[in-house]
């Protein structure tokens, strides 16, 4: 039976493992990291790093003792007004680097922000299950940790990306609604996603 628990920084390799491979062919992925011989690589290690450095922000699902899937989210919280200059300075930064070679991911990422709630929010940044245990329910485990989770919180509203209309699907059955579509690859888009309070 899948149970989800808390991370730990010891889970970092396996977490970081099935992450990068769910996300090798991922569109949004792909505009940051356009080399898909490097792509597996790279991303493993930023998810590595990640987790390790927050394993408190990352829920992870076991079954017999063997991590099969993973959620990584960021906490909402409230800016002052210094930290709310400096991300505007550091959006704008962004937006020029965006314009110059290699700035595609970057440019999408700032589509994504335009669409997410300006009210403290949780944002749901990636999941993902084993390719062994696709059908076992980990993913709607995952999810259904993470909203009771925010529900119960003080601030129960949460945002994220949809990167695939099946991920979609997935989250429309969670409450979460479409706010904008984002495009990917030509012909493509994602859509990010809010949940609010019923």
């Amino acid at each position: 039976m899948v149970t989800i628990r808390p991370a730990t920084s010891a889970d970092a390799p396996i977490a970081s493992k099935l992450l990068a491979e769910a996300f090798r062919d991922d569109p949004a992925w792909a505009m940051s990291l356009p080399d898909p011989a490097t792509r597996p690589r790279k991303l493993e290690a930023h998810y590595r790093r990640r987790i390790q450095r927050h394993p408190e922000l990352v829920d992870v699902a076991v079954d017999g003792g063997r991590v099969v899937g993973a959620l990584l989210r960021a906490a909402p919280h409230s800016e002052s007004r210094p930290a709310a200059i400096l991300r505007s300075v550091w959006r704008g930064l962004r937006s020029i680097a965006s314009r110059l070679p290699g700035g595609k991911g970057i440019g999408h990422g700032l589509a994504v922000e335009s669409y997410r709630p300006d009210e403290p929010h949780w944002y749901l940044h990636d999941i993902a299950a084993s390719p062994s245990a696709r059908g076992m329910g980990v993913g709607s485990a995952l999810l259904t940790h993470f909203v009771s989770m925010i529900d119960a919180s003080a601030t129960p509203l949460a945002a994220l990306e949809a990167t695939s209309p099946g991920s979609r699907r997935l989250y429309e059955r969670f409450g979460f609604e479409a706010v904008g579509r984002v495009p990917t690859q030509p012909d493509e888009a994602s859509t990010v996603m809010v949940r609010r309070p019923s």
